[in-house]
């Protein structure tokens, strides 16, 4: 489910969900259902299931398909089916594999917290020591997941209810109607979820940057002439500045950094110190058996991806520091700067092959597909030392859920893609049209944007670096709104943007009147992403199949 969820999500936000806390849960309910005639399923056990179901649910994002696999489609590139499978393992291996051996210092040696990994930890352990925590959150995530899919089908398969109500273009800004810019709400439950899962200042953050695009910017670049009132060419013109936003802050936040670089070298090194025990017995394994797979994956993503050996390696040994930056980064803000690092890596790669597109974005999926798997591994493996669990035994699992991953995320992306189309309503794709940006940025120089969208993206970028080094101060970290999310503000239709920000301010009021509330309402939140989410999923499997006619 985590697969197909962030996928789905992916392609549609550019949000993705590590699922640890919605993994634990899901793991618990199965296992004592599934062991009801026998002895009940144990805490490590648990945490077992749920570290094999965040690789899963990791799998698209090490394979590219919310960002980079789009993104080459888009420029007429499209790798097979197979080679996409084996790239995300390959990468979502390497990943696990910088975890694992990362972790006696990462998380015994320094201590750093991991908040997410700790929580997961406390959520089993609540779990199995009382009943009645699990059957708050089971009877709201179950909930709320048969009433999203009731509403999904409804939408999709029956075109009863419509993808989004828009202000009538009656309704004028600065002389372009409400409905080309898609102002209004989305009948979207997913989105609702995302709301109540990312939290105010995120939703807000998002409402900011798309009211400030298609509120402001968009009227005034019809009414100078700058772009023609219609969606898709003002979207190309707003991708820019938002891009400039988060990138700004990528740069910021990965300066940040620096300060760190004495104890990422130490990370590095400890990679190849003499290890004892099980980490002895495990090591041998990797030599013999996953290093090779691993380079065999990738040897065989490289050459559908059209990425020479050389830059292969060139982009293998820019992974590995920036592996530890976003382990060291999750370790201390539990945030994994996965598009940072992304972004940066095809900023240097346009310099070192300029004019080369699908290489460029080859290059930066190498390293934040890696990056994804490192963040999400350790917070597995801070939730299993937190109660006692074998780390070789999680990392075993979390290599079977590379697996499994790409069994399933793999045929998800394809389905979707030939049913609905990118950049289209139903998957806008924002991420791979940030990568698609950056390629094109690094390939063609300022002179190829539209009209005035370079200084737009250049004073976004100041403006995006400007509140990463403010938000970096705690006194600051909850009142200003964060760059990233405002930069997928001018990404998504504005519809999304309400909606998911409506989810947001609803849990936040529930939290607020009643706190002991809010964990039962993010079980809530889950259920509606779930359920739109496999039934979304099972729609479009349909009607490719030609089972069954589109609505309308």
């Amino acid at each position: 489910m985590l697969a197909i969820t962030n996928v789905y999500m992916g392609l549609k936000t550019g949000f993705w969900e590590s699922g640890c806390l919605m993994s634990a849960l899901l793991a618990f309910g199965g296992l004592s259902l599934l062991s009801r005639r026998g002895a009940p399923p144990s805490p490590l056990e648990t945490n077992l299931a749920q570290t094999t179901a965040v690789s899963v649910g990791a799998t698209p994002a090490s394979a590219g398909l919310i960002g980079a696999v789009p993104a080459l489609a888009l420029l007429g590139t499209q790798p097979p089916s197979w080679a996409v499978a084996a790239w995300g393992v390959g990468l979502g291996a390497l990943g696990v594999l910088f975890a694992y051996l990362s972790r006696r210092r990462l998380l015994e040696e320094e201590a750093l917290p991991f908040p997410t990994g700790v929580a997961t930890s406390q959520l089993i352990s609540t779990l199995h020591s009382t009943g009645s925590a699990y059957a708050a959150r089971a009877r709201g995530l179950w909930l709320s997941g048969v009433v999203s899919a009731a509403l999904t089908w409804l939408r999709d398969a029956r075109g009863v209810i419509p993808g989004a109500s828009l202000l009538p273009a009656s309704v004028r800004l600065g002389g372009v109607g409400a409905d080309r810019l898609m102002l209004g709400v989305g009948w979207m439950p997913m989105l609702l979820g995302i709301g109540v899962l990312v939290g105010p200042q995120a939703g807000l953050s998002l409402l900011l940057g798309s009211a400030l695009a298609w509120g402001v910017v968009a009227p005034w670049l019809v009414h100078t002439g700058k772009a023609a009132a219609e969606y898709g060419e003002l979207s190309s013109w707003l991708l820019w500045p938002g891009l400039g936003l988060m990138v700004g802050a990528s740069a910021t936040s990965l300066l940040s950094q620096l300060r760190a670089l004495p104890a990422m070298v130490g990370d590095l090194r400890a990679l190849g110190a003499r290890r004892e025990g099980w980490e002895s017995t495990v090591g041998r394994g990797v030599g013999r058996v996953v290093l090779p797979a691993i380079l065999l994956c990738l040897l065989l993503g490289t050459w559908a991806f059209g990425l020479s050996p050389l830059l292969l390696l060139l982009a293998l040994g820019v992974a590995f520091p920036l592996c530890a930056v976003c382990a060291r980064a999750t370790g201390q803000s539990d945030i994994a700067p996965i598009s940072h690092v992304g972004q940066l890596t095809q900023v240097g790669f346009g310099m070192v092959a300029p004019g080369q597109q699908g290489l460029n974005i080859a290059a930066g999926a190498v390293v934040s597909g890696a990056a994804s798997h490192t963040s999400a591994s350790l917070w597995s493996l801070q939730a299993g030392r937190l109660l006692g669990a074998s780390a070789s035994r999680q990392f075993l699992a979390q290599l079977s859920g590379l697996l499994w991953g790409a069994a399933v995320a793999v045929p998800t992306y394809f389905v979707l893609v030939s049913v609905y189309g990118l950049e289209s309503n139903v998957l806008p794709v924002p991420t791979a049209r940030q990568f698609k940006a950056v390629a094109q940025l690094t390939a063609q120089g300022l002179a190829g944007l539209p009209p005035a969208s370079a200084l737009a993206m250049v004073g976004a970028f100041v403006v995006g670096g400007l509140l990463s080094v403010a938000g970096s101060r705690e006194r600051w970290a909850r009142v200003l709104p964060s760059a990233a999310a405002m930069g997928i503000g001018l990404f998504v239709p504005a519809y999304y943007a309400v909606t998911i920000c409506l989810g947001a301010l609803v849990a936040y009021a529930v939290g607020r009147l009643r706190p002991a509330a809010l964990q039962p309402v993010q079980a809530v939140g889950t259920g509606a992403i779930l359920g739109e989410t496999l039934l979304g999923v099972l729609i479009a499997a349909l009607i490719a199949s030609g089972l069954m006619a589109p609505p309308g």
